[in-house]
């Protein structure tokens, strides 16, 4: 299956152009605010549906997820240090319903065990970091979070004493294991699969379909301590040293009341299922990149 610009269709809004859209695409690739949009998924599986009941044909859906669903609430402790593997489904689907993002998975998942032509993918990134291409938004979260904090109040900070850890993954990465997944599952299920082709044993769908996308871990306290040192050059902080933000003003300057689990949760995985697909991820450290985001938020600040 060739993609070229006329095939492929952007949706921004929420609307029935979202369901007719579906209806008529080989592939539906759900991104942005994908991980806790339940009209936008409850639409694009709708449509989805009607197309298989059209043409009794696979229809492919790739859905953005992340491994906030696997997140601990330890407000900068050390967590358990269990480790999800994507070879373990089982584990996955254990988790409580009330996980963020829970309930949009499985949403996407109880669609795909009520219709077998759905062919459903979750892809769950951890900690994005890097610059992207795109026309859009060209920032992730946690790290900008953390640098557009630092820069404002000039010192670095961690919540509670930073030692929770998460997975990163750079941007450029994170998209080449969008490609292998997107092509795999076409390659098997799209309009030019051959009929006897042999998937790979790793490319699965449904409540085996999960695809964790990490190249690295950290600690809360690590990143901000690169903060601290890139920001203490630059002349913005007045000390390269770490604090912890009093507790009365962390939600203040951060992210609201979901700043503990977004900067300060601790959530480890594997991704074992893509890298088995051929996912080499190649792009510099999240710590090699703190430098490079500074200076994007920086100099876009000033214009």
């Amino acid at each position: 299956m060739k993609i070229t610009q006329r095939t492929v269709k952007t949706i921004i809004t929420i609307n029935k152009e979202t369901i007719t859209t579906a209806s008529e695409s080989h592939v539906t690739i759900h991104t942005a605010n994908s991980a806790d949009d339940l009209p936008s998924t409850k639409a694009i599986i709708s449509g989805l549906n009607k197309r298989t009941k059209q043409t009794g044909k696979p229809a492919i859906y790739i859905h953005t997820s992340g491994t906030g669903v696997i997140s601990e609430d330890v407000r900068g402790k050390k967590g358990s240090g269990i480790v999800f593997s994507d070879l373990n489904p089982d584990q996955i689907n254990g988790l409580a319903d009330k996980q963020p993002h829970r309930n949009v998975d499985l949403l996407i998942i109880n669609a795909a065990d009520g219709n077998p032509l759905l062919k459903t993918a979750i892809v769950l990134p951890p900690t994005i970091y890097g610059i992207g291409t795109g026309p859009f938004n060209r920032d992730s979260v946690q790290l900008p979070l953390l640098v557009r904090a630092a820069i404002k109040r000039h010192k670095a900070e961690t919540i509670g004493r930073g030692e929770a850890t998460w997975n990163n993954v750079h941007i450029a990465d994170l998209a080449d294991a969008f490609v292998i997944i997107f092509d795999q599952l076409v390659a098997t299920y799209g309009p030019d699969a051959k009929p006897n082709a042999q998937p790979s044993p790793y490319l699965t769908t449904g409540r085996e379909g999960y695809y964790f996308a990490e190249n690295g871990q950290h600690t809360w306290r690590q990143l901000s301590e690169k903060i601290g040192e890139v920001l203490y050059k630059k002349k913005i902080a007045t000390s390269p040293e770490v604090t912890s933000f009093p507790e009365d003003e962390v939600e203040s300057s951060l992210w609201g009341k979901d700043s503990w689990y977004v900067v300060g949760s601790e959530s480890n995985s594997k991704a074992e299922r893509v890298r088995k697909l051929g996912w080499k991820p190649h792009q510099p450290s999240l710590l090699d990149s703190v430098e490079e985001q500074a200076d994007f938020l920086i100099n876009n600040s000033q214009k």
